[in-house]
């Protein structure tokens, strides 16, 4: 194993990767245009990201109810575990181990509207209006619509992406830029400890300055489909959202984020996050 090293809001952390892994950087140019980043006119692009306004205090509680019993029924279908006062803050004591945990993931990382125990597609036109265009959840090329993931992060876990771009699947295995925008929904967990890290104005960075794998990745011993991102532009420093409860976190599928470590002790972070195509 070989070590790389990241700082998350000034602090280094270090990460074991497999051997095997080869880093290598791509051609001089800048993937997110006019033609292939659907945020290329929001009045944030230079930036990459924005935090908004987005639902109000009796609506993300309703939020939250609805999260917490369709991540329950999850939790009970997948699992023997008893769910008498479950809680998606406590959810690490109830889901106590990791055999269990990913027995969950491997669900709430594919899920889809009739998944859920309420209307969770009602959100999109909010999300449209903040955009100013209509969104769909259908992939305009391969005509498949696009789930739903639910991210659970465990206190002190390894439940987490590395800091990767997600246009890279389509461009390393499709050879082609897929035109979505990420939407990033805390409902629990989510403080100064465990936020989403971006790296600002990264999508704006040539492909020679990214120094990345290709086709997957393993840190920590575990195997991801995104490609791990080990510097840009010589730097390795990520700052962590300060989207808070109400807001959604919206960012170009062409910026780096990731490395959501979950430093909190005893707070399970869940968010709700949405990949969708300008209709």
């Amino acid at each position: 194993m070989s070590v790389i090293s990241f700082f998350v809001d000034g602090i280094k952390r270090n990460f074991s990767v497999g051997d095997a892994q080869s880093f290598v950087v791509g051609k001089d140019e800048v993937l997110s245009q006019r033609d292939t980043d659907v945020v290329y006119d929001q009045s944030w692009y230079n930036n990459g990201y924005t935090e908004s306004d987005f639902l109000s205090p009796d609506e993300y509680d309703a939020l939250k109810e609805g999260l917490t019993e369709s991540v329950k029924r999850i939790v009970q279908k997948e699992t023997s575990i008893k769910t008498e006062g479950f809680s998606l803050e406590n959810y690490h004591h109830y889901v106590t181990t990791d055999e269990d945990h990913l027995k969950i993931v491997s669900r709430t990382r594919d899920l889809f509207s009739d998944d859920f125990n309420f209307p969770v597609l009602t959100l999109l036109p909010r999300l449209e209006n903040i955009l100013n265009f209509k969104l769909s959840d259908i992939d305009p090329k391969t005509k498949e619509k696009m789930h739903i993931i639910v991210r659970i992060n465990r206190p002190q876990s390894k439940d987490f992406n590395p800091p990767h771009k997600d246009v890279y699947h389509g461009v390393d295995i499709d050879n082609y830029i897929p035109l979505f925008v990420n939407f990033w929904i805390p409902v629990c967990g989510a403080t100064n400890k465990s936020n989403l890290p971006v790296v600002p104005k990264s999508h704006l960075l040539s492909e020679n300055k990214v120094l990345r794998t290709i086709g997957g990745s393993e840190v920590e011993g575990n195997k991801y489909r995104v490609c791990v991102i080990k510097s840009w532009d010589g730097k390795n420093e990520l700052t962590r959202s300060k989207v808070k409860y109400g807001q959604v976190l919206i960012f170009s599928s062409h910026l780096i984020h990731g490395l959501a470590l979950n430093d909190e002790t005893d707070k399970t972070r869940v968010a709700l996050e949405f990949r969708l195509f300008k209709a």
